[in-house]
């Protein structure tokens, strides 16, 4: 009985290290999406911020100034 994710003893050596690095990657990787915490509100509010124009935050501070005012 073999496992196809087992390297043959043969193998050469170096194809053996990209092997496990491949393997150690992706748990790595598998790892860091389960303990990733999930983007809330204020992540996304902050992430439009960083990508949006100067004009359209002075727009909208205008307008939350015109609206406070009422």
């Amino acid at each position: 009985m073999t496992n196809d994710d087992t390297p043959m003893p043969t193998a050469d050596p170096g194809q053996r290290i990209d092997n496990a690095v491949d393997a150690i990657r992706g748990m790595s990787q598998d790892l860091a999406d389960e303990v990733a915490p999930r983007p809330g509100w204020l992540d996304r509010l902050s992430a439009a911020t960083r990508d949006a124009p100067i004009q359209s935050l002075a727009i909208a501070f205008l307008i939350g100034v015109l609206l406070t005012r009422r």
